[in-house]
Order: structure tokens, then C-alpha cells, then sequence
């Protein structure tokens, strides 16, 4: 049997959240103030003409950076957000479906555990599959199966119909197929969505254009605010290439929901959470 539902939940320490993306941001963060340093170096002790329009230009490129930083991010955090309700419901239709089962089904323990292994399996499949492994055979409990279909959630999926067209035709289900239909359906739909999100990634234009217009603020920026402030506007700006730097990562991260990244959804510990339930409600032994 598997562990409490809060079992591996994000951990938070505090109101300060850890960040997951420090190491990378880093080591994005070195070369950045090295040329700010030298820029600023070079401007301090060497006579360059001043712009006229060099502290106002960097401002102004920033604005424009800002908004396509706004407009990068939220994109990445509907497409998080969105993999996130669909697991839930995937969640709540695994339960559903061995609440009225074992509410409607005039069925034994071991066709409980049937499909207590099968919604188990199904959320295990669903997880390996958009990771990107394939065949029913990697699902944890399926690897004897006689074969191999590379659509472990669609495989998966069809036999929870089968069982329960099985029940129907016996009788075991007084009528009441429909009651559990509805939630065997929404199995390949919750699938089929997150396929979707898996399968379209962010254009690779817009997220060029991003990383082009972070890399020309961080190259033009320093130049016309040292030559307006000097040493005094070093710390400013190596705040802004850390936050400009951090978002771009943290958007790259959670874009892609489906995997085993710490900033990723807990799939693992969604599985775990429905494992317990169902064997718990179904009352089979795991």
C-alpha cells in the first residue's frame, strides 16, 4: 500500500520557496557580470563619448523587454496551470470511478483488484508516456503482458472498458454502466489533452526573440548607465540581468510540465496518491 496523500508534496521552506534554478542561473549570471564589470571599467577610466540617448535607450529597451518577459511567462505558467487541472481531474476520476464501483458493482474482490491495478496503471502509464517512454511493458505491474502496445495509457484504457463491459454483461452492474462510463471516457481525454500540451511547444521564434532581446539588453545596457552613474549602478543592474536571466529559466522550466524537474508537476507522487486511494476504497490488498 502506498503512503499518505501528502507523501512528497513540494517542499517550502518558510515563505521563501527554494530555487530550484539557482545552479543554471549561476551559471548564466558569470559571463553577464563579467561584462557589465568590464564595460563599466573601461568607461571609468577611459574617455568615451556620451550618448545621448544611452541611459533613456537602455530604459526603453527594457520596457519592450519587459512586456515580452510578461508575455513569456504566462504562457508557460497557463500551459503548467492547465497540466496541473488535468491531472487533478485524472485524480478525481480514478477516485470516482472506484467509489461507484464499488458502490454499483456486484463484483468480488478480485475484479476490485482488477481494476484497482488498472487505474493504478493507467496513471503510471500516463506518467512514463509523456516522459516519453514507450510500451505497456514499462507500466509498473504490466510488464508480463502479452504484449508490448507502444500506447501504455491507451492500452491501459481499453482494458478498464473491457472490464467493464464484462461486469455489464453479467449483470454485476444492475444498470448502471453509464454511472461509471463517464468516468472510463475521461481516462483518453485527460490523455489526449496532455498530449496536447506535450506535443506544441512554445513557438521557437518568440522564445528567440526573448533570449535575443535579454542578450541585447545585457550587452547595450551597461554602456549607457555607466556612462551616466558609473560604479553606483553596477548592483541595479546585475539585479536586473538576475531577475531577466531567472524568469527566462524558470519559463523555460515549467513550460514543460511532464518532467522529473523539480519545478515540474509531481506525477510521481500524483500516481502514489491515487494507488492509495483506489486499493484503500476497493478494499484489495497491493
Amino acid at each position: 500500500m502506498g503512503g499518505p496523500l501528502h507523501e512528497n508534496l513540494p517542499e517550502h521552506s518558510g515563505w521563501l520557496s527554494p530555487l530550484h534554478i539557482g545552479r543554471r542561473l549561476g551559471i548564466w549570471m558569470v559571463p553577464s557580470l563579467a561584462y557589465l564589470g568590464a564595460v563599466t571599467l573601461l568607461v571609468t577610466y577611459y574617455e568615451f563619448p556620451r550618448w545621448t540617448f544611452g541611459k533613456e535607450g537602455a530604459e526603453l529597451l527594457g520596457l519592450v523587454l519587459g512586456i515580452l518577459i510578461v508575455l513569456r511567462i504566462n504562457t508557460a505558467i497557463d500551459r503548467w496551470w492547465e497540466a496541473r487541472k488535468l491531472w487533478g481531474q485524472l485524480i478525481n476520476d480514478s477516485r470516482n470511478l472506484a467509489l461507484k464501483a464499488r458502490a454499483h458493482a456486484d463484483a468480488g474482490p478480485e475484479e476490485h483488484g482488477q481494476l484497482a491495478r488498472l487505474l493504478t496503471g493507467f496513471a503510471h502509464a500516463l506518467r512514463l508516456h509523456l516522459r516519453g517512454v514507450t510500451g505497456v511493458h514499462s507500466v509498473p505491474g504490466f510488464e508480463s503482458e502479452p504484449t508490448n502496445f507502444p500506447h501504455g495509457p491507451g492500452y491501459i484504457a481499453g482494458l478498464v472498458h473491457r472490464l467493464l463491459d464484462h461486469w455489464n454483461r453479467q449483470g454485476k452492474l444492475r444498470d448502471t454502466v453509464w454511472v461509471l462510463d463517464v468516468h472510463a471516457r475521461a481516462l483518453m481525454d485527460i490523455c489526449g489533452a496532455c498530449e496536447r500540451i506535450r506535443n506544441t511547444p512554445l513557438s521557437s521564434s518568440f522564445r528567440a526573440l526573448v533570449r535575443w532581446g535579454i542578450v541585447l539588453y545585457i550587452l547595450i545596457a551597461p554602456w549607457g548607465v555607466a556612462l551616466e552613474v558609473g560604479w553606483s549602478g553596477v548592483p541595479v543592474l546585475a539585479l536586473g540581468f538576475a531577475f531577466l536571466d531567472g524568469i527566462e529559466l524558470t519559463a523555460e522550466e515549467i513550460e514543460e510540465p511532464f518532467g522529473a524537474e523539480k519545478d515540474d508537476l509531481p506525477l510521481d507522487t500524483y500516481c502514489r496518491n491515487i494507488e492509495t486511494f483506489v486499493f484503500s476504497v476497493l478494499e484489495v490488498q497491493h
